[in-house]
């Protein structure tokens, strides 16, 4: 019964932390959007790449923020099945 409780309030504590990072994945990703939007209206082609760079920075922390999502949904479900047995 002590694992049960240990790994439950492990897998409670790793959720946690990938909703933190979630969360913070998303705000860094809206912010590296708008950054995106404010060079590209610059005409020098140094700030455009500047641009582009956010814009990637962006997405891939939208793909975290995805990553983290399901790896916290999977770690509900493996609760689930804990808590059954």
């Amino acid at each position: 019964m002590e694992n049960q409780t240990n790994m439950s309030q492990t897998l409670t504590s790793f959720q946690s932390d990938l909703n933190r990072i979630q969360t913070l994945a998303g705000t860094l990703s809206q912010v590296e959007k708008e950054h995106s939007k404010s060079l590209t209206d610059h005409e020098d082609d140094k700030i455009k790449g500047i641009a582009v760079a956010e814009q990637n920075s962006s997405r891939q922390l939208g793909e975290i923020k995805q990553l983290c999502l399901g790896m916290a949904q999977k770690i509900e479900e493996i609760q689930k099945s804990v808590k059954k047995k």
